[in-house]
């Protein structure tokens, strides 16, 4: 559970770290998760979207005991899994994420919600952790262009219109297994990874049975509470099967996904 002062610096800064929140003797499995992921992906896996939905590891890491917890304390009893989103930044590449706010097609900032970024490698500002205005949330949502940029990791998206003074900006530093909270609002973005180390996170987006805007493509999971989900459809149980099996499942989920970018549909990030 986290300490008052802790959920009171959240309100007051938008973000609140480190929180440890991953056992460290389930880090391991959660890591070669991800590397089974590479292995069967031919190597690299930049952006892999909801994959709560179609990995056993993934959806134990995005329901973890002592992350819930934490969620609960920011946003109260009733948790529900929007969407998940797995993140790595290779060494050297130079993919970065813009300075944006979370929610600009998916409404999240219309409701309660938290937003949980959840380090499986060491995240440092050599190799391109989050960085954050604090406070930032408190003077609401600011306009956004979407664009596309060639190294960006979300390929194309919407950006601020507004000037950011990255002087103000505070670097989220994670040890492997530890979290960030960040406000839906806050404005945030990354570097690239200037250093020969690996970044990983697995994102994991709260909102509670109040939002009533859910367009993603894929269920939602309820994590905690017993509020009445027939408006989201939620899925009540987790994946299953051998690797190849989800794997395989996955791809064709991404690959929809990527026709939909293609075509001019809003992405559910």
């Amino acid at each position: 559970m986290l300490r008052p002062a802790q959920v009171r610096r959240y309100k007051e800064d938008g973000v609140l770290f480190p929180v440890p929140v991953v056992p460290p003797s389930q880090l391991k499995g959660f890591q070669e998760g991800f590397q089974e992921l590479e292995l069967r992906g031919g190597g690299v896996q930049k952006y892999t979207a909801a994959p709560h939905i179609f990995f056993p590891w993934a959806w134990d890491l995005a329901t973890l005991p002592w992350l819930l917890d934490a969620a609960q304390d920011l946003i109260g009893p009733e948790l529900i899994i929007d969407s998940t989103l797995l993140l790595c930044k290779y060494p050297r590449d130079p993919a970065f994420a813009p300075w944006h706010q979370d929610g600009v097609h998916s409404g999240w900032y219309k409701t309660p919600s938290v937003s949980a970024w959840i380090a499986l490698a060491d995240a440092t500002p050599k190799n391109g952790c989050m960085q954050v205005i604090p406070g930032s949330h408190r003077s609401g949502r600011v306009a956004h262009t979407e664009v596309a940029r060639e190294d960006s990791l979300f390929g194309s998206g919407a950006e601020i219109e507004v000037q950011v003074d990255e002087a103000q900006a505070l670097c989220v530093t994670l040890a492997a297994g530890e979290a960030s909270f960040h406000h839906t609002n806050i404005v945030h973005g990354s570097p690239p990874n200037r250093s020969d180390q690996k970044r990983i996170s697995l994102i994991v987006r709260f909102v509670t049975p109040l939002f009533r805007e859910r367009h993603s493509t894929f269920p939602a999971v309820r994590a905690r509470g017993s509020a009445d989900l027939n408006h989201m459809s939620p899925l009540e149980t987790p994946p299953s099967g051998e690797p190849n099996e989800c794997f395989a499942r996955w791809q064709t989920f991404a690959a929809s996904a990527r026709q939909r970018r293609n075509t001019g549909a809003a992405p559910s990030r």
